[in-house]
């Protein structure tokens, strides 16, 4: 095998590792999100900062607004969807079963969100919290301290049932939907930046996070 720089390439492949390190698999975006929401105290001070209209979903962002606005240039690719997008569809499908009658926010990056780029997307379900449900105090104080990361908070959204005090997106259970399907689904909602911050955060948690052991395990093999 080739050596570059005259280093063995397991050499250089450490090297490469080191500079990953505290980047690929980094914890430290949600530990400052906790940190965060413990900071405003109660459930209800949390729930109106995470609340605030603005603060987390905004409406949503369409390119031809973003392009007059001059924040893009005509020749980035046109996008129809964003990452963290709000939609509707009933070409959404998880283990195999269709998905009818639901929200779901886009887990797939926006730059494979372009027609052609891909051919499937991932989506997450929505699970809208209701004032009636037995467990809904508990689960909203759990949502605003992002302590889990099987669900975040999002506010109600235009069309949630009247009762509808928040909604979590599940993170436990990834959805499958052809991007072509997707495309044309129906848009409710985008994330503002720090939705988007926070979203991104738990999508990186539930798929790399890891611990000191499994650095000792890997590395010894």
């Amino acid at each position: 095998m080739a050596q570059m720089n005259n280093q063995p390439p397991l050499t250089l492949l450490a090297e490469l590792e080191k500079q990953l390190k505290s980047l690929s698999h980094d914890s430290q975006a949600l530990e400052i999100i906790q940190e965060f929401a413990n900071k405003l105290g109660k459930t209800k001070n949390r729930q109106l900062v995470f609340g605030e209209e603005g603060a987390l979903v905004c409406q949503p962002i369409e390119y031809q607004d973003v392009l007059a606005r001059g924040l893009i240039a005509e020749t980035e690719n046109p996008f129809i969807l964003l990452q963290g997008d709000i939609i509707s569809t009933d070409a959404a499908y998880f283990l195999g079963e269709r998905i009818t009658g639901s929200k779901f926010a886009i887990a797939t990056s926006t730059c494979d969100l372009v027609p052609g780029r891909r051919q499937y997307a991932l989506l997450l379900r929505l699970e809208p919290i209701l004032a009636s449900a037995a467990d809904a105090k508990q689960l909203l104080s759990q949502m605003l301290k992002f302590e889990s990361t099987q669900r975040m908070y999002l506010p109600p959204l235009p069309g949630d049932a009247g009762d509808a005090i928040a909604n979590a997106v599940i993170f436990d259970g990834a959805i499958q939907i052809r991007l072509d399907d997707l495309l044309v689904s129906t848009r409710h909602a985008s994330l503002s930046l720090v939705g988007w911050r926070i979203f991104g955060s738990l999508v990186r948690s539930i798929l790399v996070r890891t611990g000191p052991s499994e650095v000792a395990m890997r590395e010894a093999f």
